[in-house]
């Protein structure tokens, strides 16, 4: 209870510092016009909040805050700019992967799986990305390494379900916007969100929906 009610202040904290670096506005500006502020604020709060309860309270816990602080702020760059920058995305994926590996070393966690994971999710993000001609981006081949390397620790399955998440969310998504005239279909549509949705997921309910689908969705 106690580290909740540190993690919550940060995370809404953490959402009022991905809003600003996502938009440019200085700080009185977000306050005077708060916008979506509010709502970013209070889901990074929750996300905060709910992580101990998904990866466990130990040392890997550091790095978890960390990945949603980047995937958090990359999601709402995303969404704003339709690129995923790599002044954000590099630093973001370093620290990130410092961070996963001290703590995995110290926990004794499957480390070299995270980053087998990373290459994975990258490789394949890469080989659609060459197959698509255009229609993801290089950011999102990049991205994938970060969100592979953070659900590969957790488990192959939370990888999987990551993966298969993302593009049925985008899909989805997609569909629906192109059914209701949102965007034409020569619109570009960022699918870094869709990416980072897939993630969180997964590491949320990866081993619910494996046991639901190998038990026939019993």
């Amino acid at each position: 209870m106690l580290l909740l009610l540190v993690l919550i202040p940060v995370g809404l904290a953490v959402g009022i510092g991905a809003e600003q670096v996502a938009t440019g506005k200085p700080y009185r500006e977000m306050v005077e016009q708060p916008g979506r502020v509010p709502v970013v604020a209070v889901t990074t709060g929750a996300l905060f909040g709910v992580a101990p309860y998904v990866v466990g309270v130990d040392w890997v816990l550091l790095s978890y805050l960390w990945f949603l602080a980047v995937t958090v702020t990359l999601t709402l760059t995303d969404i704003d700019t339709k690129l995923i920058p790599n002044r954000i995305l590099f630093p973001g994926t370093v620290i990130g992967a410092a961070l996963l590996t001290i703590g995995g070393l110290i926990e004794g966690g499957p480390v070299l799986r995270a980053y087998a994971g990373g290459i994975v999710y990258f490789l394949l993000l890469l080989v659609v990305a060459l197959a698509a001609r255009g229609a993801f981006g290089l950011g999102d081949v990049k991205l994938a390494f970060l969100l592979g390397l953070f659900t590969a620790y957790q488990s192959w399955e939370t990888l999987i379900v990551a993966v298969f998440a993302a593009f049925l969310l985008g899909g989805i998504v997609s569909l629906v916007i192109i059914v209701f005239r949102i965007r034409d279909r020569k619109d570009s549509i960022p699918f870094g969100p869709y990416l980072v949705g897939g993630a969180y997921l997964a590491l949320v309910w990866a081993g619910t929906i494996a046991n639901w689908y190998l038990g026939g969705g019993a």
